[in-house]
């Protein structure tokens, strides 16, 4: 779930780091509080508010109450504006960018600075990427180095490394995928003040029941059971030269309805070639259960799947579940491809490009192959 910039900085102030005075202001609300010079931000999720025109920079009364007006009456790419978040302005003498985010090589959180924040950084080469280790954390004497090799001025080290600090406890508290401070202003005086805040927060932690989804833009489904494995399993599928389409998993012993709206979401796009139902061997996962809620969702898309559908699991009611997946697919058509433990994720993989791009498979009722 991303955050509005006024709901991110909540949360920077709430674990110390500096956010500029404000005033969040409804249609109806009147500055009050703060002096000109303000800075007009308009509240919505899209980002590059500022060349859509989404952020102002007032210096009277009347400009003031124009841009209001203006703001209110906008819409930036395609959001309406409902909230302006009403800033005093920083004179800054750096600007600096922060984030922390995870990767997919590493697998784990990174440090991401630059001494060059602001809408700068668009063209900016974010050359300074720092991997954390989850276990050790954002340790000061860690940041300190990093910031050091990264030619960050001595004079402004200390004060990056506390915010960096900061926004780590963050990040790990509130079950954050991005933490991002961009620009983090460093004012004369040798303050450090947060100018933007993009805080995206993971919606599994915040509602259990939901399931993340990141589009990969390719034509492999994919419905994958554990978080480290997934990964894994889509780089399996790379090096066998699929394409994926999505990132998603549903580890945690779901229900089936949490799996069935799942499956609809996975398979409900068009253009796909394949879908690959992926995970190892379960031990307290009811595999009926969740290949039960598959088959719900599959049953609610359309038009009706004809490509070739793998599927790898193993666990507690394997069998009862491929029986039943054999049932559904002699009455109802769907070209399953099982397989137990047996044969490898890794193969399954390599089994699923095969099916998906070079094999011409003629759909026909019960099209069911099964490695024991």
């Amino acid at each position: 779930m991303r955050l509005y910039e006024f709901e991110g900085k909540r949360l920077f102030e709430k674990y110390g780091i500096p956010v500029p005075k404000s005033v969040l202001l409804e249609k109806s609300g009147k500055v009050s509080g703060i002096k000109l010079p303000v800075v007009l931000k308009a509240q919505v999720l899209s980002g590059e508010r500022k060349s859509a025109g989404g952020i102002l920079f007032p210096k009277n009364k009347s400009e003031l109450s124009h841009g209001l007006k203006k703001l209110f009456a906008a819409h930036i790419r395609g959001e309406p504006v409902q909230k302006i978040l009403v800033e005093g302005r920083i004179s800054a003498s750096r600007e600096y960018y922060l984030s922390l985010s995870y990767d997919t090589d590493t697998r784990g959180p990174v440090l991401a600075f630059s001494s060059r924040g602001g809408s700068r950084i668009a063209i900016a080469l974010k050359a300074n990427v720092a991997p954390l280790d989850i276990l050790l954390g954002a340790k000061p004497f860690l940041i300190r180095e990093a910031l050091s090799k990264g030619k960050v001025p001595s004079e402004d080290i200390n004060g990056l490394a506390k915010v960096i600090i900061n926004l780590w406890k963050l990040f790990v508290s509130e079950y954050a995928l991005v933490a991002e401070i961009n620009p983090l202003f460093r004012t004369p005086s040798g303050e450090f003040i947060a100018g933007d805040a993009k805080v995206i927060l993971d919606d599994e932690k915040l509602n259990p029941g939901e399931r993340r989804f990141i589009e990969l833009g390719g034509d492999i489904a994919i419905l994958a059971s554990g978080g480290g494995a997934s990964l894994l399993n889509i780089d399996a599928l790379l090096q066998y030269k699929g394409k994926p389409a999505n990132y998603t998993e549903y580890s945690g012993n779901p229900p089936a309805d949490v799996v069935k709206a799942l499956t609809q979401r996975v398979l409900g796009r068009p253009g796909l070639k394949g879908a690959w139902v992926i995970g190892g061997t379960a031990n307290f996962t009811d595999i009926y259960e969740t290949l039960k809620g598959f088959i719900e969702g599959l049953r609610q898309v359309k038009p009706k799947p004809a490509y070739p559908i793998v599927i790898r699991r193993d666990g507690p009611n394997q069998e009862k579940a491929f029986a039943m997946l054999r049932e559904v697919a002699k009455k109802e058509g769907y070209d399953f491809h099982l397989f137990n433990s047996k044969t490898s994720m890794a193969e399954s993989a390599k089994l699923m490009v095969k099916y998906a791009y070079h094999d011409k498979i003629k759909i026909q009722t019960a099209n069911i192959k099964m490695k024991e």
